[in-house]
């Protein structure tokens, strides 16, 4: 299938990286935290990074199949129409409860942190309406944000790794598997959802001016995020302890409220790292948002743009149906079952059973 609107394989690896960069910056030191009990979760984080790859690997040769065809198009060719339509729901469901729950996380820091005395429904919908804007434009639009903003995000995020270890106690991470490799294997499954995002590849490897390059920018996308993870982590236990760690909504933040710039240059670095944090989830909504479209635009059989507007009231109401923040929590909680599915469970399936029946033809 011929199409106009195509990236090349730097910015694939740049919406595969920027992808997976989005709440877990925030989230993933408290979660592990919990869920290992010790100061090994970034031990979980790392091993929960190879096996990403493994599945990033697993998908790009299943989408190597079918040449130049988004996952909507050879969903249908590989269990017919209308189990195909089963998938290409549950795919783009998936994406548009994604974009409500980030668009919702973006709105709770904000407000927190950066306009106190604005309404988070007004937040939301300002970001939305941008969002919207840069959706209609296509993917290549969308990727040449994102290969503007990554490097800036990507040296922010340096910065907050490398000033925090002024504050860095390497007791408060010692000792190492103290308590054997069990506490380990417990965190990583809480990791899995922080590094979901590169599943979008589903859908836009189809887009790539070098299909056979696909590989390699989905490797490279993940590898990039796995050291990012692993050492804000480890960042967040070494300078906080892993107790304090289990008690904050957002590590990360605390972390950055923490560090002095040297000779005063900026008193607070967390008003900077939030606004670059924005920046963040924003070239990670819009192209959730745009993938959510295109699925629905593939089963109707209409323009993309039209869903972007359909699907705009849906994501609000998504994003505004939590009263609270642990609610907001529980539709990340679901997301995470149902990104093992779409992640792992799903690609598998459709990959055995292509090879079983012999569909599609071997390209790469």
């Amino acid at each position: 299938m011929n199409r106009k609107d195509q990236i090349t394989s730097r910015q694939a690896s740049f919406i595969v990286s920027k992808s997976m960069i989005g709440t877990g910056i925030l989230f993933l030191p408290q979660v592990v935290a919990k869920e290992v009990g010790t100061p090994d979760g970034w031990i979980s984080v790392l091993i929960g990074g190879f096996l990403a790859l493994l599945a990033g690997y697993v998908i790009i040769k299943l989408n190597q199949r079918f040449p130049k065809q988004t996952f909507f198009e050879f969903s249908q060719t590989v269990f017919g129409k209308w189990i195909g339509a089963v998938h290409i729901v549950l795919l783009s469901a998936y994406f548009t409860i994604s974009s409500g729950y980030l668009a919702r996380i973006m709105g709770e820091v904000i407000h927190m942190y950066l306009l106190d005395k604005t309404p988070i429904a007004f937040i939301i919908i300002t970001f939305m309406l941008v969002a919207a804007y840069l959706a209609t434009g296509g993917i290549n639009s969308i990727a040449r944000l994102i290969e503007l903003f990554f490097p800036v995000i990507l040296i922010i995020l340096a910065a907050l790794i490398a000033f925090s270890f002024k504050e860095f106690d390497l007791d408060n991470i010692r000792p190492v598997l103290a308590e054997g490799l069990r506490p380990v294997w417990k965190g990583i499954p809480s990791s899995t959802f922080s590094y979901s995002g590169f599943e979008i590849m589903l859908v836009l490897s189809a887009f790539m001016q070098e299909p056979r390059d696909a590989v390699k920018s989905m490797l490279k996308g993940i590898g990039l995020v796995i050291p990012l993870y692993t050492l804000t982590v480890l960042i967040a236990i070494g300078t906080l302890t892993v107790e304090e760690v289990k008690t904050l909504p957002w590590p990360t933040m605390s972390v950055a409220k923490d560090i002095e710039l040297p000779g005063g240059f900026f008193e607070r670095f967390e008003s900077l790292f939030s606004v670059l944090w924005v920046m963040s989830m924003y070239s990670t909504f819009v192209p959730y948002y745009y993938v959510a479209s295109l699925g629905m635009s593939h089963l109707f059989r209409r323009n993309f743009r039209t869903f972007i507007y359909l699907l705009f009231p849906v994501i609000y109401i998504i994003a505004m149906l939590p009263k609270k923040l642990n609610e907001v929590l529980s539709i990340g909680n679901f997301l995470n079952d149902f990104a093992l599915f779409i992640i792992v469970i799903m690609p598998l399936y459709f990959w055995i059973f292509v090879k079983l029946r012999g569909k599609g033809h071997a390209h790469g």
